[in-house]
């Protein structure tokens, strides 16, 4: 089995037992991405360097939230594709209970198989539109943190995501170095929402990382049940436009 091609410093702190499920992780998706376009990615160091590092970056973040939270989090990630960042989070975490999101099934029949074949408990996946996943009783306002990773826009992403939250519940976001016009429109869409844009900050990473800066938030007051919109419409018509 080949070893992950990740910076020592990403790994440090994780067990041999999760490591070599991220080997496995690895392994099952460069297998099924011979069969299936579940990632552009597909040679192993590669989806080791650009894929699973860039997913163990935004641990500090969990960390953060599961100290917060006593221990116990449930995790929303929309859009996991093929499992990422959520799948990855959840091999490094096993407390976190998790529900992993996306609209195309043969990634979620993927993501399904890792499952299992991980041996991962308390992670289960939907397949499924976002806006119609939003309005569902079972997952609105259900979740303490949501993740999502190149999904849309910020005003759609946040769209998107902030009805699964719980008061108080977070959301984290990576996303790329410019980014300045899509916050200030970000930021009155999450008013829109009853979410607070808090930072923005760069991930810490090195040269071979791309840069990435984490937009995290906070849910303050209910979200309007209009939200989200039906689909096609908050990618189409994104909120926050126009100095609304």
């Amino acid at each position: 089995m080949m070893e992950l091609a990740i910076r020592p410093e990403l790994l440090r702190n994780l067990p041999e037992v999760q490591q070599r499920q991220l080997r496995d992780y690895r392994d099952l998706l460069f297998r099924w991405n011979q069969r299936f376009n579940l990632t552009a990615i597909r040679e192993p160091e590669g989806i080791d360097s650009r894929l699973i590092a860039d997913a163990l970056r935004l641990l500090p973040a969990i960390d953060e939230e599961l100290e917060r939270r006593g221990g116990a989090l449930r995790l929303i990630d929309l859009g996991t594709g093929a499992g990422l960042p959520g799948l990855v989070l959840k091999i490094a975490r096993p407390e976190i209970a998790i529900v992993l999101v996306d609209a195309t099934n043969k990634k979620i029949q993927f993501v399904q198989h890792a499952i299992t074949e991980l041996g991962l408990t308390s992670a289960r996946t939907v397949h499924g539109r976002a806006e119609d996943v939003g309005h569902h009783l079972d997952y609105r306002a259900q979740f303490d943190l949501v993740t999502a990773r190149g999904v849309a826009s910020l005003p759609t992403l946040l769209e998107l995501t902030v009805p699964l939250l719980v008061l108080g519940g977070g959301f984290i976001f990576p996303k790329g170095q410019d980014l300045d016009e899509e916050l200030e429109s970000g930021k009155r869409a999450a008013k829109s929402l009853g979410a607070r844009i808090e930072s923005a900050d760069l991930l810490p990473g090195d040269t071979s990382e791309p840069v990435t800066r984490l937009v995290r938030g906070v849910k303050i007051a209910p979200t309007p049940g209009r939200y989200p919109r039906r689909a096609g419409i908050p990618n189409k018509e994104p909120l926050g436009r126009d100095g609304q």
